[in-house]
C-alpha cells in the first residue's frame, strides 16, 4: 500500500520501547534541522506550568499532587496512578488532551517539510491518528536490555516486565504507515536516518512496507 494525498506537511511519529533507542533518532533529527516534539519531556513541562492542568489534576488526585515547591511530586502520582485504573485514565486523559494540544501549535508553527513526534505511547494516547507515517524504532532485546541496564542501573527482570507491558503499544500501530528502523548496534544508524528523510513521503517515492534496517 502507498500514501496517498498526504498534505504539504507530513507528521511522523517516532516510537519504539525502552531501550530501542529513539531518542537516538531524534537527536539525528534535530541535528539535521527537523522539528522533533518530545512527548514525554513536554508534558512534564505543560504539568508544571499549564495552569489549568495544575488545577484538574489536583481535583483528580489531590493537592497532595504538587508539592510545598509547587512541583509535581511524581512519586505520590505514580502511587495514584498504579493503584487507582479510573484515576490513572482520568489523569492521562487530561496529559494527553493537554499535550495533543500544545503539539499542533508547535507542529502549526513550523515550515519544514516533516515534523516529528517521538512517543512511546504513540496508541494509547491516540498521537498514532494524527500521523502519516511513524518510524518504529526496534532492537534486539537482549541489547535493549543491556542498554537500559546500562543507562538506568535497573535489574534485568525489572527491564524485561517494561518491554513486556509496551509491547501491546507497537504491535497495534497501523501497518500500512510504519516504517521499522532496526538499531542493533552493529550498523550505523546515521545513514538510515537522513535515508528517510532526504525521501518525499509520496505515491511515487516511497511505499510503505519499505523497511529501514539501521
Amino acid at each position: 500500500m502507498e500514501f496517498e494525498g498526504l498534505p504539504r506537511k507530513a507528521i511522523v511519529g517516532i516510537t519504539g520501547g525502552i531501550g530501542s533507542g529513539k531518542s537516538v533518532v531524534s537527536r539525528i533529527l534535530r541535528l539535521n534541522g527537523f522539528p522533533v516534539y518530545d512527548c514525554d519531556m513536554e508534558a512534564k513541562r505543560i504539568m508544571h506550568e499549564n495552569l489549568h492542568v495544575r488545577k484538574r489534576l489536583c481535583e483528580i488526585a489531590g493537592d497532595r499532587v504538587y508539592g510545598p515547591d509547587g512541583c509535581l511530586d511524581r512519586v505520590y502520582m505514580a502511587q495514584c496512578i498504579f493503584s487507582d485504573s479510573v484515576l490513572r485514565e482520568a489523569v492521562n486523559k487530561v496529559v494527553h488532551k493537554a499535550v495533543f494540544d500544545d503539539f499542533m501549535i508547535f507542529s502549526e508553527r513550523s515550515s519544514e517539510k516533516f515534523v516529528f513526534c517521538e512517543s512511546a505511547i504513540l496508541v494509547s494516547s491516540g498521537f498514532y491518528s494524527i500521523c502519516d507515517a511513524v518510524l518504529l524504532v526496534d532492537a534486539p532485546e537482549s541489547l535493549r536490555i543491556e542498554r537500559v541496564v546500562a543507562r538506568n542501573g535497573l535489574h534485568r527482570d525489572e527491564v524485561k516486565k517494561r518491554i513486556a507491558s509496551q509491547e501491546g503499544e507497537f504491535t497495534s500501530l497501523p501497518y500500512e504507515k510504519t516504517f521499522v528502523v532496526e538499531n542493533d548496534g552493529v550498523n550505523p544508524i546515521l545513514p538510515y536516518v537522513l535515508k528517510f528523510i532526504k525521501k518525499d513521503i509520496t505515491k511515487t517515492e516511497i511505499t510503505c512496507s519499505e523497511k529501514f534496517w539501521l
